[in-house]
């Protein structure tokens, strides 16, 4: 059957053609517009980027600017403002881990994240309201103009107004704001301490950014400080959804890693309970009666990666006493700088200004640490690392330093 076969030939080429039409079309896809993937890492790198640059410059232009409002708005002393400030500041750190767990376990990732940027929105937008008009706090103040809102309702508005803005922080920094740290798996010692190294650099350059432009801002029109904030969180809404609809935001599995480390403990405890008669030294841990051959209902490797962050736990319970020294010092910063003289030879130093003093320093200092890490010392010597050494050193001194102003400060 000559025709049979042709046709059989005929349908053998079509097949072929198309076959080399689906291997060309991701090429002409990318032609036609589409990203590739490195292009993609590099436009989710600068997005994410983006979106922390404007959660900072709201994060630190509320912060900037509350205990100046507390007291001159609201009436509060300064240690009652401070503490205002502290609140906010420690709410907005315990929201990721709340957030992170509801994107997990409850409502998904992109829910929760145009969840918080509502959230995050809704709270930027009441704060101006509760702090119009400006000018009396900033510019000019012997035209006080009487506010619409009684003190109660200036107060509940104002509490109402952080309680969202820390809400939807906690939100974008859990969910958008990590940047590829979850491709860091494989990567060794060395390589994690220098990424984590350069990506607390790249957050305090942000926040030097972010500092001095505040401060141009409060110099130069401030009447427009309140009005910013709720502009650069709707700038920041428009690239999270350019990510979510671009699919660049990560999406880990969705095991609770939160939820199985809580259960292991839990279980534990209750098994030690329960044969706290019988216990033997049979196991090497507290936490091994979590796993299924002892009893438990948690597998081998979820009790084990528990073991490995208990093993945290010392770091975490000093990392809480370093956070309740160090997160005391913008407030300082603030309130000596409110009670200071700020006019240097017709020029005035604006309140936020005294934070990019602070910030300086580590710009400075770890580019020149990390160098002297990676090229003088050897990373396979039997040695600590150097920076070690003179991080203790900075802490040593800095603390000593502390305490001769302290002593200068009683005795004057």
């Amino acid at each position: 059957m000559p025709g049979a076969s042709s046709g059989d030939v005929q349908e053998k080429q079509l097949a072929a053609d198309t076959e080399k039409e689906k291997n060309l079309l991701p090429d002409r896809r990318n032609h036609a517009g589409n990203l590739t993937l490195p292009e993609k890492k590099v436009q989710e790198a600068i997005c994410v980027l983006l979106v922390e640059l404007c959660e900072r410059f709201t994060f630190f232009g509320i912060v900037c600017n509350m205990i100046l409002f507390c007291t001159v708005r609201l009436g509060y002393r300064n240690y009652q403002a401070a503490i205002v400030n502290m609140c906010f500041v420690g709410t907005s750190m315990l929201t990721p881990v709340l957030a992170g767990w509801l994107a997990e376990c409850l409502v998904g990732r992109i829910k929760l994240v145009c969840i918080c940027m509502f959230l995050h929105f809704l709270g930027t937008a009441l704060l101006p309201i509760v702090a119009f008009p400006f000018e009396d706090i900033y510019i000019d103040k012997r035209h006080i103009l009487l506010h619409t809102l009684t003190k109660k309702e200036q107060k509940i508005v104002f509490y109402f107004a952080l309680l969202t803005a820390s809400l939807g922080i906690g939100g974008i920094r859990a969910i958008v704001c990590p940047l590829s740290a979850y491709n860091l798996e494989n990567c060794g010692p060395k390589e994690l301490l220098s990424f984590f190294n350069w990506f607390y650099w790249l957050i305090n350059l942000n926040s030097a950014v972010v500092f001095v432009s505040i401060s141009y801002i409060q110099q130069s029109v401030a009447r427009n400080l309140g009005f910013l904030l709720p502009f650069v969180s709707v700038l920041m809404a428009m690239i999270t959804i350019h990510m979510v609809r671009g699919e660049m935001i990560y999406k880990p599995k969705t095991d609770s890693s939160l939820l199985t480390t809580f259960g292991v403990i839990g279980s534990a405890l209750k098994m030690c309970c329960v044969r706290y008669r019988y216990f033997s030294g049979d196991v090497s841990s507290w936490l091994d009666h979590a796993k299924e051959y002892h009893g438990g209902r948690y597998s081998e490797t979820q009790v084990e990666s528990t073991k490995s962050l208990a093993r945290l736990f010392p770091l975490f319970a000093f990392q809480i006493l370093y956070r309740t020294c160090i997160m005391q010092i913008p407030s300082g910063y603030y309130l000596q700088t409110m009670n200071s003289n700020l006019n240097f030879s017709g020029f005035v130093l604006p309140i936020a200004a005294m934070n990019v003093i602070s910030i300086v320093p580590l710009l400075i200092l770890v580019p020149i640490l990390e160098c002297i890490n990676s090229y003088l010392f050897s990373s396979k010597g039997s040695g600590h690392s150097p920076t070690i050494y003179i991080g203790k050193s900075k802490i040593c001194l800095c603390s000593f330093d502390t305490y001769l102003c302290f002593k200068r400060n009683l005795s004057s």
